[in-house]
């Protein structure tokens, strides 16, 4: 039996975690050793989901539209400050026809993208920056 201490694995939060990107980066830092916490926007299932069934000791699912700061108040009053080594909002969505000249896309359109790419990421940021640890990222 050995005496040296065992290390506590290192968290990362990304939002956005469902599918694409955010999904591959939580099956990254998972192979690492990491625990991750994924936050989905909808309560379907997601790629994450399947990732969690084969990590389940490694991966937290937790809820999060970045367009609704209720949500992210209540994420945050889940968690201990200090929680986080690293925090990365990939959450994010793109128009229903990306490849639509500016001139056609709708100004809903563009301002959900607005909404979601520019202000959600900064709240939530603003709102979950201090669940990461003093030294973390």
């Amino acid at each position: 039996m050995s005496n040296l201490p065992t290390e506590t694995p290192k968290t990362i939060l990304i939002a956005g975690a469902s599918r694409g990107l955010g999904q591959a980066m939580a099956a990254a830092f998972v192979s690492k050793g990491w625990h991750v916490i994924g936050t989905v926007r909808d309560g379907g299932r997601t790629d994450l989901h399947a990732l969690a069934d084969a990590w389940p000791d490694q991966i937290t699912i937790e809820p999060l539209d970045i367009t609704e700061p209720a949500q992210i108040r209540a994420l945050r009053e889940r968690m201990p400050s200090g929680a986080l080594d690293i925090l990365f909002v990939n959450a994010g969505t793109a128009n229903r026809d990306a490849a639509a000249p500016a001139a056609r896309v709708a100004t809903e359109d563009f301002m959900q993208v607005m909404l979601t790419n520019a202000l959600g990421v900064m709240r939530a940021v603003e709102g979950l920056e201090d669940l990461v640890k003093s030294d973390g990222l």
